[in-house]
């Protein structure tokens, strides 16, 4: 078939977890389809030099004031005020509005099928007799309602007001979908909740072979490890408290600890955590391969986020000693004791990390049951043959649907 991608965030490269969703996606249709992305790519990257690492993926690239990831620009400013006028949110401005411009202007049947990347661009307008298949990285307004809670009064009016917008629009999204692709259990009982649409579970994987176990003992005493890009609130959000809340009790108990951020697009804010004792915000790294295997202990200290996390896969396929909020862990089926620790208050999430920082034993034992585990139902081969089943069935669904 030929299959049109519709992404508002460019794959390559892919620091984000959105960006290797996108990656993986797209590998794995290309073994049996003739692909085409369409993308919003960031002003920074050459197109041309962008087709090349693409291929044989074709590269459809739209040009935007602001792409996902980016800080706030004007563009995007414009796009959130658009939105009050609107019936739709935010979310759908911001994301699919240059995207729809494209979309308006294909050719009709150049495409057997679409799929479109997030929820709420299931609402762009796809040619309605192609079957479509909506890929729910999230469940968008749960991750907006969670981080309402955190939020200043202000703030906390606008996200959720938002958050009830974002749910009708995915909502509509998922019954014009074809086909749902959900990344755990949990999302996809709320898709099929709304009824009309079938839903199929891709969770987000890891190219395991990727993360060895490091070959020699090159793990750093009492060192912990936190990875996530800080654009993404919700990565923020579990810093600060992890770091304001959890992270003196551990220091306290072991004066010696080190505690390193590594991620992207540090804010001023995040930098001035360093002021804490034996916090050092690393920011970017080109390879977070290295950090991983110098960590004794990796947190995930999530209290917003829907979906599945990247970064708790490769610590677990790593074979690092986990702790993380249930949030931080939910969609992974992960069994904690087994295969992780799971804390949800400062005060037992410090226990947790103290635990593990003082029994190397334990985080070895830990870590072989993790990459055991993640070998086994996360690697993303296995994964991509359950994409490439539902495009399989494609063609059936749409006989027997009408669509």
């Amino acid at each position: 078939m030929k299959v049109l991608v519709v992404s508002p965030v460019f794959p390559d490269p892919p620091h984000t977890g959105g960006a290797l969703r996108v990656a993986q996606m797209l590998r794995a249709l290309a073994r049996e389809h003739e692909v085409t992305l369409l993308a919003t790519v960031p002003r920074t990257v050459r197109i041309e030099e962008a087709r090349d690492a693409l291929a044989p993926v074709r590269l459809w690239a739209v040009r935007s004031g602001w792409t996902p990831g980016e800080g706030p620009t004007l563009a995007k400013r414009v796009r959130q005020l658009r939105s009050l006028c609107s019936c739709r949110s935010a979310f759908y401005w911001t994301f699919a509005w240059p995207l729809a411009r494209a979309i308006s202007r294909l050719p009709r049947r150049a495409f057997d099928c679409v799929q479109v990347e997030y929820g709420p661009l299931g609402l762009l307008p796809v040619d309605p007799t192609l079957p479509l298949v909506v890929d729910a990285h999230n469940v968008e307004h749960v991750v907006l309602e969670r981080i309402s809670r955190e939020a200043s009064a202000w703030r906390r009016w606008w996200l959720r007001w938002e958050a009830q917008r974002v749910q009708r629009d995915e909502r509509c999204a998922w019954r014009r979908a074809t086909w749902c692709l959900a990344t755990s259990r949990v999302d996809a009982a709320m898709i099929e909740s709304v009824g009309g649409t079938r839903v199929a579970i891709v969770p987000n994987g890891i190219e395991v072979e990727r993360y060895p176990r490091p070959a020699g003992e090159v793990e750093e005493p009492d060192h912990v490890l936190f990875v996530g890009a800080f654009r993404y609130w919700p990565n923020l959000d579990g810093v600060r408290w992890f770091v304001h809340d959890v992270w003196p009790q551990v220091v306290h108990a072991r004066p010696h600890a080190r505690l390193s951020l590594v991620g992207s697009d540090p804010p001023p804010s995040l930098r001035a955590l360093e002021r804490v004792p034996g916090v050092t915000v690393v920011g970017y790294v080109p390879d977070v391969r290295p950090w991983l295997a110098r960590a004794s202990v990796v947190v995930v200290p999530l209290r917003a986020g829907s979906g599945t996390r990247f970064k708790l896969l490769e610590a677990l396929a790593a074979g690092k000693a986990v702790v993380s909020t249930p949030i931080g862990a939910e969609g992974i089926e992960a069994e904690p004791e087994r295969h992780l620790l799971v804390a949800q208050e400062p005060t037992t999430f410090a226990q947790a990390v103290l635990r593990l920082l003082a029994s190397p034993e334990e985080r070895r034992a830990l870590g072989i049951r993790a990459r055991e585990f993640v070998v086994r139902a996360y690697a993303w081969d296995r994964i991509a043959e359950t994409l490439l089943a539902v495009y399989r069935e494609l063609p059936l669904t749409v006989g027997g649907s009408g669509r």
